[in-house]
């Protein structure tokens, strides 16, 4: 797949498919997979009836860490960049998780672009209180960075973001404390651009006008059904489908489910507006 300067990085990017193009922005705050397990889960399947388009966001799975750029705007750029290269006037657009907010910046930005919005597990990341603890706990991670080094800050945010993982889940503290430490610059500014957020997107998203769908587990103890709630009630029109038990991650753990609703509601989005 290729690997092409976007926006001033060396981005991956993965199209699967013809059709009308559905563009995909993975979660995560920085390094591992990127993309992969999303398309590993959804691009053959989606590919049959789309334009499938993926990529790894700025210090994420394959793609560059470039010293600058990490802002949520400059996010949307990124795509937006994308979209220009492959020669994509209009694409519906999907965001899970740290995904969305990109994905609700770029409908904000580029409404006459965006076919349609999906929002999976994700928020607009205005909970004051909760971004003031992450704020503390990202100085902290800044403070051990600057004096001892990248794996001693690695370790400090584990234990400060997840206490007690390293006794209790000893296998998943060691896969997470074995991240691409070349992408770990990057993560610290990407965490941080979220926390910068504040009320950007949740004082707008009465501006969004294009069919939209949320979607949410009622179990997800990354972020609360109530973000999702949230959303739906900031979007005029929007669907909000509920998936009962389910945690956060739907596009793997319940890949089949969470693609139903995707499908069914492109093909009344096609439906409506006869492309």
């Amino acid at each position: 797949m290729p690997e092409t300067v976007i926006n001033g990085f060396r981005m991956y990017y993965e199209t699967h498919g013809s059709g009308h193009p559905l563009v995909m922005i993975h979660g995560g705050l920085g390094g591992g997979e990127g993309c992969a397990q999303m398309m590993e889960h959804h691009a053959d399947q989606l590919a049959a009836s789309f334009q499938v388009i993926a990529y790894d966001r700025r210090a994420a799975g394959r793609s560059e860490t470039p010293t600058d750029g990490y802002s949520i705007p400059n996010f949307t750029q990124d795509l937006h960049a994308l979209l220009e290269h492959l020669g994509i006037e209009r694409a519906h657009v999907l965001g899970t998780s740290a995904g969305g907010p990109i994905a609700l910046q770029f409908a904000l930005d580029h409404p006459d672009m965006t076919q349609s919005l999906l929002l999976i597990n994700t928020m607009t990341y205005v909970q004051e209180s909760e971004r003031e603890v992450r704020q503390r706990e990202l100085d902290e991670i800044k403070r051990v960075l600057a004096e001892r080094g990248k794996e001693e800050a690695v370790e400090a945010g584990l234990n400060s973001r997840w206490p007690g993982m390293r006794e209790s889940q000893p296998d998943q503290f060691a896969k997470l404390k074995g991240i691409n430490l070349e992408q770990f610059d990057g993560i610290v500014r990407t965490i941080q651009a979220y926390l910068n957020i504040g009320d950007s997107l949740e004082s707008r998203l009465h501006e969004l006008t294009m069919p939209t769908m949320i979607v949410h587990g009622d179990a997800d103890s990354r972020i609360n059904i109530m973000c999702g709630l949230q959303l739906h009630q900031g979007i005029a029109g929007s669907e909000f489908h509920v998936i009962p038990g389910a945690e956060h991650g739907l596009l793997t753990i319940e890949a089949t489910r969470t693609r139903g609703l995707i499908e069914e509601f492109l093909a009344e989005t096609a439906a409506q507006l006869r492309i």
